[in-house]
């Protein structure tokens, strides 16, 4: 007796249409994957709404979301709402974004994760294993997690300044001293602009949210000496 013939059901929420649009491209002609009509996208309250509703519909769909998805996963808690449907549903989240948030992200519970670089092979292979229940990363989110699982074991721990550049390393030590941006560039000979945008990744990689944090970590690993 023949088996039954597979049929996967994908319920696409996604904020970025091309990239919605690339991806149902990519799986045109399969019998075995129906990608749904993307669900509409307006507001994020409005776009959460519908997801709600639209999955409750059909309980067995795979949902197929994008990392700019209603704010979904841009938070560090997420409403109870959001966490209980990622961890009951069978979830695939496609994402372009770095590495510390594919980290953060990974511990929510998404069955499947890939990232924008996934191959049509790893595509394919997330829906059938969202379909089975099986968790399934894309190789690149694989290396993402072990790279920094590994930098965050004790016995390997390094100090994040280490990941600053030379020039970061010199603007920080300004910053520090009491500069404005305005005086690093004029110092520097560098516009305002790059000197913001340089102040902002100093900030990223030290996990640093204000100036303040900023200068209470320079201060304590003795980058600069107290005045």
């Amino acid at each position: 007796m023949a088996a039954a013939p597979i049929h996967i059901d994908v319920l696409p929420a996604f904020a970025q249409p091309f990239l919605e649009q690339g991806l149902a491209a990519a799986l045109s002609g399969r019998t075995d994957i129906q990608w749904q009509k993307a669900l509409p996208y307006s507001s994020e309250k409005e776009a959460v709404e519908t997801l709600f509703r639209e999955a409750q519909k059909n309980p067995e769909a795979l949902i197929f979301m994008d990392d700019r998805y209603a704010s979904f996963f841009l938070s560090e808690s997420l409403p109870a709402k959001h966490k209980s449907f990622l961890e009951n549903r069978k979830v695939i989240l496609i994402t372009g974004k770095d590495r510390d948030w594919i980290y953060h992200v990974h511990k929510i519970g998404i069955t499947c994760f890939l990232t924008t670089e996934a191959t049509h092979d790893e595509l394919v292979e997330s829906i059938y294993s969202a379909w089975k229940g099986v968790r399934f990363f894309s190789p690149k989110v694989v290396e993402v997690l072990i790279e920094l699982s590994f930098r965050a074991a004790p016995e390997s721990r390094v100090p994040l300044h280490e990941q600053l550049s030379e020039r970061e390393l010199e603007i920080l030590k300004m910053v520090a001293e009491g500069l404005s941006s305005k005086e690093i560039a004029e110092k520097l000979h560098l516009s305002y602009h790059t000197i913001n945008t340089h102040r902002k990744n100093i900030l990223k990689k030290l996990s640093c949210k204000s100036a303040a944090e900023l200068l209470n970590y320079a201060y304590t690993h003795e980058l600069v000496e107290r005045n």
